[in-house]
């Protein structure tokens, strides 16, 4: 909880700020062992509802670089969410984690295309991602999750999930780094 208090407060900070929120010991130079498909999200994030699970370790191969940052959102976007993100995960502060008792996970998908358009799933994912949709490079599949307790609706969302490069990077709430809110 306090570790998602820390990222709620870099993210409420970044948004009146220039700036500032995600990156890791340049985890995104890695392929990932988990495919590129909806499966390959489910297998990933099932790591983090594991008992025991380790989750800041979990979450540093999230950590998107500046070429990943290019692969989605375009090369005039890249040193702008690189100043966002890169801080908050060089202080430790982007864990995804969820809280006690909440084991389950759900997903949900929408391409670049359909973000663009507001077609598909788009109605899913935050509205902020309408003021950025412009900005995503076609032919991706961007992900927004929850994890939850048995039976329950509510839990830890998060948004930003793609599979780009040859691994999953966590680009959330873009639309704070890259203007409209």
């Amino acid at each position: 909880m306090r570790t998602i208090a820390r990222l709620s407060f870099a993210l409420a900070l970044a948004a009146s700020a220039p700036f500032v929120v995600v990156a890791c010991d340049g985890g995104s130079s890695n392929s990932s062992k988990f495919p590129g498909t909806e499966e390959g999200a489910k297998q990933m994030l099932g790591e983090f509802l594991k008992p025991g699970a380790d989750h800041a370790a979990l979450s540093k191969p999230l950590r998107a670089t500046k070429d990943d940052y290019k692969a989605v959102y375009g090369a005039d976007s890249a040193d702008k969410l690189a100043s966002v993100y890169d801080p908050a995960w060089d202080k430790g502060e982007v864990v995804l984690k969820p809280n006690d008792g909440q084991t389950e996970l759900k997903l949900w998908s929408a391409t670049s295309e359909d973000l663009k358009n507001g077609t598909g799933n788009a109605a899913d994912f935050p509205g902020g991602y309408k003021k950025v949709a412009d900005k995503l490079q076609p032919g991706l599949t961007l992900y927004r999750f929850k994890f939850v307790k048995p039976g329950e609706d509510l839990g830890m969302a998060f948004d930003g999930l793609v599979f780009v490069n040859g691994h999953w990077v966590l680009i959330p709430k873009p639309w704070r780094a890259l203007g409209g809110e």
